[in-house]
């Protein structure tokens, strides 16, 4: 028996039961569980909120955010208290509670010293279970479920017990700072509150798995995070699909393709597609006079389109084109070719999703006959492909769908071509637009557990 358990004993032998030191015991529990939810309280609490409720004036709060900002003295002096009153329990309740005991053991014909050793050891097992549970646990469970209520709540008595004792604390404290520091750790006073992407990510995620935020709000905030991951290349309208006017061509050609094709923007070139020199607004032909629509050509209305490499990624292009106030650019290749064009509409479908008008022929990115099939575009990159049906392509240098399916085959495509993933997902070419796939098939695995792989979550 360690000595101070064998003066516990020996008092709980030797002493006389007192009512205030129960009663003084079951205070020291209470502190005891007080110490812990405030500690527990402030540690799990979002600061945003405590923030946003001191901003509105409420003084609890202010003080909550001050013992945030000194999070080091906040802990030590709340270990402080735990200490203390753990110590305390030890020495004056389990002593009056074996006192207890042994006065109704007085009448049996169990020796003194067998009636001090039982004594002792239903109140040491009596103190201990509520010292874990109700001075630990459930003051633990209630601030982890009400973090900010009860951090609020306990503010201004923490903050005075913190006021008294701080020199104690701050004497504590450094000692411990000293200790860190010949670990080769600097000890910090306030919890780092910068995210990176990523974090913020699976905050969002775990905001939408609770409830707290909308499901397409969570989308928004996701794409705007990742936009930096996202380059020209792959949210531009590729070369093969754009509807290019030359310079020369009359400006009737563009209200002709206007009302074809629903566009109201048009890249010009030169001598080929690869020579675009800038871009045609369908509003500057309307507003135009009746003489100069008649006679001139798309050199006449020509305005200026900025070039940008692929590699660019959207995030800084973003940037760029509200700074040159422009709503398109011309995406070029290592070679200095055209490579594509990207409309501030492309970065906004990153964000939005797919936006479609009255002149939208293409459909949506993805249709779903049921919980396993889907028919989507092969145009579709990778990444949205995983968000629309779940399934992770393997790593490969192609962006698209149809590109990926190239890839593994060795050739173009042909209608019917099928390829099948190691973990059961099924691609099949449905139509064909030129030397790419219009519209694939894709079948998910039979089991959930086969598609949570696909998902590569």
């Amino acid at each position: 028996m360690t000595p101070t358990l064998h003066l516990a004993a020996e008092a709980g032998a030797h002493g006389t039961f007192s009512w205030g030191a129960l009663l003084f015991g079951l205070f020291l529990l209470v502190a005891n569980g007080f110490f812990v939810a405030a500690e527990i309280a402030l540690l799990a609490a979002r600061r945003a909120r405590i923030e946003e409720r001191a901003e509105e004036g409420d003084p609890r709060a202010k003080i909550a955010l001050r013992a945030l900002q000194e999070l080091s003295i906040t802990f030590s002096g709340a270990q402080l208290g735990i200490t203390m009153a753990s110590l305390g329990l030890g020495a004056v309740a389990e002593p009056a509670v074996a006192a207890l005991f042994e006065g109704w053991l007085a009448g049996t014909p169990l020796s003194p010293g067998a009636r001090g050793g039982i004594a002792f050891a239903l109140a040491l097992s009596i103190v201990v279970f509520l010292h874990m549970v109700v001075g630990e646990m459930a003051p633990k469970n209630l601030a982890l479920a009400e973090a900010e209520e009860v951090s609020l709540r306990l503010a201004r008595p923490f903050r005075a017990f913190v006021f008294v004792f701080r020199p104690l604390i701050l004497v504590l404290n450094s000692s411990a700072n000293v200790l860190v520091r010949l670990v080769g750790v600097d000890p910090v006073d306030e919890v780092n509150l910068v995210h990176t992407p990523d974090e913020l990510a699976l905050a969002l995620r775990e905001s939408r798995r609770h409830g707290t935020v909308e499901p397409q709000d969570v989308r928004v905030m996701t794409a705007a995070l990742r936009l930096s991951d996202i380059d020209a290349e792959a949210a531009m309208t590729p070369r093969v699909d754009l509807v290019a006017l030359a310079d020369d061509a009359p400006l009737a050609d563009v209200l002709e393709r206007a009302g074809t094709t629903g566009f109201t923007r048009f890249p010009v070139f030169h001598r080929d597609i690869d020579d675009i020199v800038g871009l045609v607004h369908v509003k500057d032909v309307l507003i135009a006079d009746d003489a100069l629509v008649a006679g001139g050509t798309v050199a006449d209305l020509l305005r200026p389109i900025p070039a940008v490499p692929e590699s660019r990624d959207l995030e800084h292009l973003l940037r760029d084109m509200r700074a040159d106030r422009s709503h398109a650019v011309l995406v070029v290749d290592e070679f200095g070719g055209t490579a594509g064009v990207l409309s501030l509409e492309d970065v906004i479908e990153e964000l939005v999703g797919e936006i479609e008008d009255e002149f939208d022929l293409t459909g949506p990115d993805a249709e779903s006959s049921d919980d396993r099939v889907w028919v989507v575009a092969g145009t579709l990159r990778h990444d949205e492909l995983e968000r629309l049906t779940s399934l992770r392509l393997p790593a490969s240098e192609a962006e698209t769908v149809s590109g990926w399916m190239t890839e593994q085959l060795g050739r173009l495509l042909r209608r019917g071509d099928t390829l099948r993933t190691d973990d059961g997902w099924q691609l099949r070419v449905l139509t064909l637009e030129g030397r790419r796939a219009g519209d694939v098939e894709v079948l998910a695995p039979d089991t959930p557990d086969a598609r949570g792989s696909g998902a590569g979550t």
